[in-house]
């Protein structure tokens, strides 16, 4: 749509798209000063975010009334760039909502959009009635997902917060990489890992192979072993994907966040390779154990971080198998897996397997979030999914290859660098990692960090209630939170260790 721009009678630039006048013919500052004073929140806003605010008069009345905000805009047409610096982020609306919606999440994240205050420029919304639906569907889905991840957190907060403990207490034996040139493949589990079995195991000494934690049960069962297994989740039924195959391949290294949830033999016995999202509690922890640890990315899902590892081992392609990210017909995972074995067990005639099975025949939102991540991601050309066939939906800029394109690329990069992984034995003893956590529990009880990672949706509510009447309140349930949490963290590692 074209813009029209003209001269309001105070002598401002005003412009009109179409028929619809964007701003005042009239007096555009004192418009905007008046949609400021409109705008009401309930809490103290971390983020302010405007759609379609055209010539920004909005920015600066804006910045006036909510001090401290970080302020940012959704322009629905470029025509209106020279106005981008009034603002701290601009974002562009796009007919792709998932990629609008990742950019949101990815600027903000969580905590910022659930403290987040969000206005529509009125004149644009009519101006712009489709690129509005688009922008404010993205809002949804990325609020949405910010609850979603929060409250995660909320609920897996405390647990996160013990494995790192366990962790630092039990690993002894760790790794680091080394990166190489290599073509690396990474196995997920789902039901299109199961044809390129055979051939992953014909040509498996032409490549480095990662996989992720429920991957390791069908590989070992076909005589495939990985040079390295990944685990990033925190609960508990994500550690019982390593403990039976770790118990007859202890040779196998794990690359693991300290948050990850893993059995204590495994920790102890196994070589471990730390991970470090370089922040939280976890980092700290890490640090003052004296762990080498190897730099990850924080996903929402094992097979996301997984991406992010392998291609910073490597200057060659990247290939995942068992990347469905849609819905199956049958098991939602190649078989065996340790999950299902464990399910199967209390399948009866009343309760069957198939009904169990069932709800892998349809979508999901959480198909849908890993969908949209690994789509939308920039992954440079240098991610592929290795298939029979190509998959019903697609992912992105990630190309669905065949066995004769890996076959030639392996060819081609057969003297490439190799990644090499270098071991690394822990002088400090168990007893006195111990007392070092101990310490730190204490003296961390009113860091703002730790009390992010133990009480996030606190965290965020003391936020958005500064300076208003309920801070005072907030502020009591934060201390009266990190006691507890001090007492039960320090009772974990005890009954841990005995």
């Amino acid at each position: 749509m074209d813009i029209h721009f003209s001269r309001a009678s105070n002598d401002e630039l005003t412009c009109r798209a179409g028929t619809t006048q964007l701003h005042s013919a009239y007096n555009p500052s004192r418009e905007a000063e008046r949609f400021a004073e409109s705008i009401s929140s309930p809490f103290s806003p971390r983020y302010l975010l405007v759609t379609g605010p055209a010539l920004s008069y909005c920015a600066a009345p804006l910045r006036t009334r909510f001090k401290g905000a970080v302020f940012c805009a959704v322009q629905y047409t470029r025509d209106f760039t020279e106005n981008d610096a009034v603002w701290d982020k601009v974002f562009y609306s796009t007919a792709d909502e998932d990629s609008l919606s990742e950019q949101l999440y990815t600027f903000m994240g969580e905590e910022g959009l659930v403290s987040c205050c969000f206005a529509s420029w009125k004149p644009s919304e009519t101006a712009f009635a489709e690129e509005y639906r688009t922008v404010w569907n993205a809002i949804k889905k990325a609020v949405l997902k910010g609850r979603s991840v929060l409250a995660t957190r909320s609920f897996f907060a405390k647990r996160w917060l013990k494995n790192s403990l366990r962790f630092c207490a039990f690993a002894r034996h760790t790794a680091s990489l080394g990166p190489g040139g290599q073509p690396v493949v990474v196995c997920a589990s789902g039901p299109s890992l199961f044809p390129m079995l055979h051939f992953l195991r014909k040509t498996r000494s032409h490549f480095f192979l990662l996989a992720v934690s429920s991957a390791l049960s069908p590989l070992l069962h076909y005589s495939i072993v990985p040079d390295l297994c990944i685990s990033t989740d925190g609960g508990y039924w994500a550690k019982r994907h390593l403990g039976r195959p770790l118990s007859t391949q202890k040779k196998i290294p794990v690359a693991l966040p300290a948050e990850a949830a893993c059995f204590a033999r495994a920790l102890s016995e196994g070589t471990i390779v730390p991970l470090s999202y370089g922040d939280g509690p976890a980092e700290q922890l890490l640090k003052a154990c004296s762990y080498k640890t190897q730099p990850a990315s924080r996903n929402g899902s094992v097979s996301g971080s997984a991406a992010d590892l392998a291609l910073s081992l490597t200057t060659g392609p990247v290939f995942f198998c068992g990347l469905d990210l849609e819905p199956s017909p049958g098991f939602s995972h190649t078989q065996p897996n340790e999950l299902e074995l464990t399910d199967a067990v209390n399948d009866s005639r009343l309760s069957t397997g198939e009904t169990r099975c069932a709800k892998a025949r349809f979508s999901s939102e959480s198909l849908s979030v890993y969908r949209s991540w690994f789509a939308t991601a920039a992954f440079k050309g240098q991610l592929f999914r290795l298939c029979k066939a190509p998959y019903s939906e697609p992912l992105g800029t990630i190309a669905d290859v065949g066995e004769d394109f890996f076959s030639k690329t392996c060819s081609r990069l057969k003297n490439a660098t190799p990644i090499t992984i270098h071991t690394h034995e822990q002088n400090i003893t168990t007893a006195e990692r111990v007392s070092l956590m101990n310490k730190i529990i204490d003296n961390n009880r009113s860091n703002p960090e730790w009390i992010k990672a133990a009480l996030p949706a606190e965290a965020v509510t003391m936020e958005r209630s500064l300076n208003t009447p309920e801070e005072a309140e907030a502020l009591k349930a934060i201390e009266k939170g990190m006691e507890r949490c001090a007492r039960d963290l320090k009772r974990a590692i005890g009954r841990s260790i005995q």
